[in-house]
Formats: structure tokens, sequence, C-alpha cells
């Protein structure tokens, strides 16, 4: 079971972990800190993701699935 977060630093650590948002096609958000990361979770290369973000492009659709995901890149 994972442990909450209990103190700013914390939250502040943590945080800077984390590069990436991606909005499931579920409409759930998840943090992640590698573009691998998304990769083993959506079944959406890697390198493809990090080619549309660097042209602006935030929507990806899953071969396979067709399942849509919004990816943006944190400060």
């Amino acid at each position: 079971m994972e442990s909450h977060i209990v103190s700013e630093q914390e939250m502040t650590n943590y945080m800077s972990k984390m590069r990436y948002m991606v909005v499931f096609p579920d409409k759930k958000v998840e943090l992640f800190e590698s573009l691998r990361h998304i990769q083993d979770a959506i079944c959406i290369d890697y390198s493809t993701i990090s080619k549309k973000l660097k042209k602006d492009e935030h929507t990806f659709i899953a071969k396979g699935t067709g399942y849509i995901f919004f990816i943006k890149k944190l400060n």
C-alpha cells in the first residue's frame, strides 16, 4: 500500500520527479516520470510520443485499441 504525502516538502519532492501528465480515455489523470513509463501504460512507443510533443501535439491514438490519450509535459 502506498503511503500518503504528509508534508509540503514531500509533495515538492514528489512533483519534481513527475514530468508528464496523461489523461486516459476514462478521464482518469496520471502523472509519469518518463516517456518509457507512459509507453508501458498506454502502448504507444515513447519515440512517437516524444516526436509529437516536440511538435506541440498532445493527442495520441493507440493503434489496435483506438483509445485516445492526452499527454502534456509538465514544467
